[in-house]
């Protein structure tokens, strides 16, 4: 036990370092540096975008379900309507992985961090992107 502590105590800068956030209740980490706020993708170049994403030495980046990014969005906060922890901050429309059933070849649903809104958007829409990954032991 002492052993993992010490090896968790050594690798929590690297997740915590400003550039990733470490979600503990779903063990997920998203990225958390400038680049969330300030590029807009259309949905098939969201995708391609975190899966080159190098973020505090990871590369295993992805583009979230719709049900993984709602893990982050607190519905008692406002534009965003983001758990707090988040160093970027932003209330704009973000892309998921998850394609809308009805036209998957055309829609995918995004979440609007400004309430928490969830709707679905042309695949050519531009919106922002927050990549996620799992933690590994």
């Amino acid at each position: 036990m002492k052993a993992v502590l010490w090896l968790f105590a050594l690798t929590s800068p690297l997740l915590l370092a400003g550039t990733s956030k470490i979600d503990e209740k779903t063990a997920l980490i998203w990225q958390d540096n400038t680049e969330v706020s300030q590029k807009s993708f259309s949905y098939d170049d969201a995708r391609q975008y975190c899966q080159n994403l190098n973020v505090d030495g990871y590369a295993d980046w992805r583009l979230p379900s719709i049900k993984e990014f709602y893990t982050i969005v607190s519905l008692s906060q406002k534009r965003p309507a983001l758990k707090n922890g988040f160093a970027v901050r932003d209330d704009g429309k973000y892309w998921t992985a998850t394609p809308f059933a009805k036209n998957p070849k055309n829609e995918a649903w995004y979440i609007s961090m400004r309430y928490g809104e969830i709707d679905t958007a042309k695949r050519t829409r531009l919106n922002a992107v927050r990549c996620v990954r799992d933690v590994k032991e």
